[in-house]
């Protein structure tokens, strides 16, 4: 999605500036008397709202304004969607939001993505809202003069793990799954192959085309001459796509559709993000003898 100017030019300056509890030099650092007259403006926020916030490490305080203890803490690679609003926490004047009108919400994967709110996510859960106050830097934006601190409210907030990404991915296709394996291979037989399973040592030729939950598609060879040789039980591909060759019988088409713990895990290969899901159209063409 296009993400909001302001934001990107606002969460970039914070992460700098504040550094998220990283030592900046002397030169950098806030003015102390500026500083103070932060943390007395935010501690008179909250205490004419009634609420006693939470300090973050780097200068920050929050206060969950809507509690829902039974929503989902995020986790690293998960997809976060985030209705949120900036103001000038002195003034009152709002400087961006996301439109919850047309519900568009600022969509992002938590742990890749660093928004000027990111830290304040490890705290809540989905359902929840809240409200951040950070303390100003040297940085001017419109509507926020130097060293005047600013309010993040979070409006909404969902949590979309690989799991809840996969499960709404084959519903929007309308994809009836064969077998689902404990380990979350989603195997989705599009066409009846004929035989026998291969056995283990078997070489097996196959066409197909790598994809991401989008649609977008990052390998394959069905338009090439050539096939990719995958051995049975064997391990030269990633643990999804093997083990979903492994169902096929010769002529067979299928989807495979498994989370990165299958595929390319925390680190990613190439392209590939790590804790990327990934779906794999699969035809097995040929069983070498």
């Amino acid at each position: 999605m296009k993400v909001n100017r302001m934001l990107v030019r606002i969460s970039a300056f914070f992460v700098l500036a504040l550094g998220l509890g990283a030592c900046l030099s002397n030169v950098e650092l806030v003015d102390e008397i500026r500083a103070k007259e932060n943390q007395a403006q935010i501690a008179a926020y909250f205490s004419k709202q009634g609420q006693s916030p939470t300090a973050m490490e780097n200068g920050a305080y929050f206060f969950v304004t809507k509690s829902n203890p039974s929503g989902e803490l995020a986790t690293k690679g998960d997809t976060l969607s985030v209705h949120y609003e900036f103001a000038n926490l002195i003034t009152g004047q709002i400087l961006d939001s996301t439109d919850r009108k047309a519900n568009s919400p600022f969509t992002y994967r938590y742990g890749f993505t660093n928004p000027v709110f990111s830290q304040l996510m490890a705290y809540l859960r989905e359902g929840e809202q809240a409200v951040l106050a950070l303390p100003g830097t040297a940085q001017e934006f419109p509507g926020l003069p130097a060293y005047t601190p600013m309010k993040v409210s979070i409006k909404s907030y969902k949590v979309r793990s690989q799991e809840d990404n996969i499960k709404e991915f084959i519903a929007a296709k309308k994809y009836q799954v064969t077998e689902t394996t404990e380990d979350g291979l989603r195997f989705i037989q599009l066409v009846k192959g004929t035989g026998d399973l291969p056995a283990t040592g078997k070489v097996v030729k196959v066409k197909y085309t790598g994809r991401y939950l989008n649609g977008f598609a990052f390998d394959g060879n069905m338009l090439k001459t050539d096939s990719l040789s995958v051995t049975i039980g064997g391990s030269q591909t990633v643990k999804g796509f093997q083990k979903g060759i492994e169902k096929m019988r010769l002529g067979e088409k299928a989807v495979l559709v498994f989370p990165s713990s299958l595929g390319y895990g925390q680190a990613g290969s190439g392209s590939i993000p790590g804790y990327t899901p990934l779906v794999f159209e699969v035809y097995l063409a040929k069983i070498n003898e």
